[in-house]
Formats: C-alpha cells, sequence, structure tokens
C-alpha cells in the first residue's frame, strides 16, 4: 500500500466518529463509565480485604511476640529466683 492511502485510510477511521449517531456514542461513554466504576468497586474491596488480612496477620505476630517475651521473663525469673538460692 502507499503513503498516500495509508494517510486516506486514517483519515477515513479518523472521521468515522463523526457517522456514528449520537445516542450510540453516547451509550459507549456510559458502558465505559459504568465498567471503570465497577473496576473500582472491585478494587477497594479487594484493598479493604487486603487490609484486613495484613491487620489480622499483624495481630497473630503481636500475640506470638507477647507469648516469647512471657515466657521469657518467667525463664529469667526463675533463673535468678534459682541464682538466690
Amino acid at each position: 500500500m502507499e503513503q498516500k492511502e495509508i494517510k486516506d485510510l486514517k483519515a477515513i477511521k479518523k472521521h468515522e466518529i463523526m457517522e456514528k449517531p449520537l445516542p450510540e456514542i453516547l451509550d459507549e461513554i456510559s458502558t465505559s463509565i459504568d465498567l471503570a466504576e465497577k473496576a473500582a468497586a472491585d478494587a477497594r474491596a479487594a484493598a479493604d480485604e487486603a487490609k484486613r488480612a495484613g491487620e489480622k496477620a499483624a495481630e497473630q505476630v503481636m500475640i506470638k511476640i507477647r507469648k516469647t517475651f512471657l515466657k521469657m521473663v518467667k525463664d529469667i525469673t526463675e533463673e535468678l529466683k534459682e541464682g538466690e538460692k
């Protein structure tokens, strides 16, 4: 294909929107907006779920740290008591 033919085809495609009825264009825009809103809602839901999972994981880690700390305190206390005897 020659350059001129390619340019002509591009010009035709560029102006196809002018041949579409306005209601069809508005429907396409509305559909795109609806899809974008649904995608945004899904993303927010996924982010909330990830946040809750992270908070739960952090809570579990804190529980393990507390248990370890309490065990260390108990062991140290027992060692000190044995050292006093």
